[in-house]
C-alpha cells in the first residue's frame, strides 16, 4: 500500500479530475493530468515507474498544476535540443542550392563538413531543406529491362498532340 500523499491535496485531485475532461486525450496534458490522478490513488513512485519517469517529474507536474493549472502543464517553447545548424550555416546551404539546384543532400553533408567541420546526418539536412521551403525530389526509378530506344519513340508519340 501506498503512503498518505500530502504533496497532492484532495484539492489539486479534484482540479485534476476537473480539468481532464476538457482535454484531448492524444495529448501530453492528458497524460500528466492522468498520472496525477493516479498518483493520489497509488502513490508517485508507482506512477512514476510504470511511467518512465523519475518521481521528482511528477512532484514538479503536480507544483506546476497547483500553481498555474492546465496551462502550466504546456510545454514551453524552445524546450527540445537545439539544432547543430546556426542561421549562418541555412543561409549557407540556400546559397549552395541557389547555385546548384541539382545538389544531392550528400553533397550537402559534405559542403558541411569540409566548410564548418559539422557532422550532420542525412536527416537533420533534409530537415533544415525543409525549413527553408526547399523540397527534396528524387527521379523516378528506372527498371533494368527498360529499352531506351522504346522509350524515345513513345516520348516522340506522346507529345506529338498538339
Amino acid at each position: 500500500m501506498a503512503r498518505k500523499q500530502t504533496i497532492i491535496t484532495n484539492e489539486i485531485y479534484q482540479k485534476a479530475r476537473e480539468s481532464i475532461k476538457d482535454t484531448p486525450k492524444k495529448s501530453h496534458v492528458y497524460e500528466r493530468l492522468n498520472a496525477i490522478i493516479s498518483a493520489k490513488k497509488h502513490g508517485i513512485s508507482h506512477v512514476s515507474k510504470i511511467l518512465r519517469i523519475t518521481s521528482q517529474t511528477l512532484r514538479s507536474w503536480v507544483h506546476k498544476f497547483a500553481e498555474g493549472g492546465v496551462a502550466n502543464l504546456e510545454n514551453k517553447p524552445g524546450a527540445g535540443r537545439k539544432s547543430t545548424l546556426k542561421e549562418e550555416h541555412l543561409k549557407q546551404i540556400e546559397k549552395w542550392i541557389k547555385e546548384d539546384s541539382q545538389l544531392t543532400l550528400a553533397a550537402i553533408q559534405i559542403k558541411l563538413q569540409e566548410e564548418y567541420a559539422l557532422q550532420i546526418s542525412y536527416v537533420s539536412v533534409h530537415r533544415s531543406l525543409n525549413k527553408l521551403n526547399f523540397s527534396y525530389i528524387t527521379p523516378r526509378p528506372k527498371h533494368y529491362k527498360q529499352n531506351k530506344d522504346q522509350l524515345a519513340e513513345f516520348k516522340k508519340k506522346s507529345t506529338d498532340y498538339t
